[in-house]
């Protein structure tokens, strides 16, 4: 329906009757509580919540997809597979050397790696279509087992060009009044409410200018001179001449990664490849 922009295109694709089509979407909106289309006699258009929705739904499917092929994959084979995925901190950051480390201690095992969003990652967790999973939050719920891995800074992004780039570290007051370029709350909404507070804190309105949900995008937007941004300290890999990444004078805020699995997983690949993580005492 978001392709087609049409109910009419749209229900002959997917093989429905027109009343059908709209039903279920007036179905999916009222569960999720917001109109995705703004609809008239005369067009179909995607609403503020819909345009947010959107990419998070197709990565879904995507992720559903790969999940049924990796299921055909192991019933053909016997072989099994370790499924690992979770936030970008986890998959960029830390499990690359992580990866390497256990492939080599154990090359007959499989791994598939996949990057998500916490939600994501913790539903995936629960219909076993992942085996671990690592998230921003540490979960509550006494059927999950999680481990503190990871508590990563989170740096100010600059153009080359921008007055303080030059300077080794930045205070607050030197982005007090700059555009800023954050994903969407929508789309990351720990990493959102971690800026927010930070900078409310030091009594500094975020002045948020552009909203990206991809890494690449939001440091092209600051390549581009269209604001400075936030963003965790592994981001500073992706080199480029046009943009600078600098710490914050007084630390700058934090954002936590926990690995998670099943309780009553006893599959010892998903036990050693936990043995192989780092082991680091969490901040108070």
């Amino acid at each position: 329906m978001a392709d087609e922009l049409h109910f009419g295109r749209a229900a002959e694709k997917l093989h429905l009757a027109q009343p059908a089509l709209s039903t279920q979407i007036k179905l999916l909106e009222y569960d999720l509580g917001v109109a995705l289309f703004h609809r008239t006699t005369r067009r179909v258009r995607l609403t503020a919540a819909g345009e947010a929705f959107l990419p998070e739904a197709l990565a879904t499917i995507a992720r559903s997809e790969e999940a049924v092929r990796v299921a055909r994959s192991v019933g053909e084979t016997g072989r099994h597979i370790l499924k690992i995925g979770g936030v970008d901190s986890a998959t960029a950051g830390l499990l690359p050397s992580v990866v390497r480390g256990f492939r080599s201690a154990y090359p007959d095992v499989s791994l598939k790696v996949f990057e998500m969003l916490s939600g994501a990652a913790l539903n995936m967790l629960e219909s076993r279509s992942l085996d671990i999973a690592f998230v921003r939050k540490e979960p509550t719920e006494s059927h999950l087992t999680s481990r503190f891995v990871l508590s990563e800074s989170i740096i100010i992004a600059l153009p080359a060009q921008h007055p303080k780039a030059g300077q080794e570290k930045i205070s607050v007051s030197d982005i007090a009044s700059e555009p800023l370029v954050i994903p969407a709350r929508a789309s990351r909404p720990i990493l959102f409410d971690v800026i927010h507070s930070y900078l409310r804190s030091h009594h500094v309105e975020p002045n948020i200018r552009q909203e990206a949900n991809e890494r690449h995008m939001i440091i092209a937007m600051v390549a581009s001179g269209l604001g400075v941004s936030m963003v965790p300290k592994w981001v500073s890999e992706f080199k480029r001449d046009d943009v600078v990444f600098r710490p914050f004078e007084d630390g700058g805020p934090t954002v936590d990664v926990y690995a998670v699995w099943r309780s009553d997983d006893k599959m010892q690949g998903v036990l050693d490849f936990i043995d192989h993580l780092p082991f680091v005492e969490p901040i108070e």
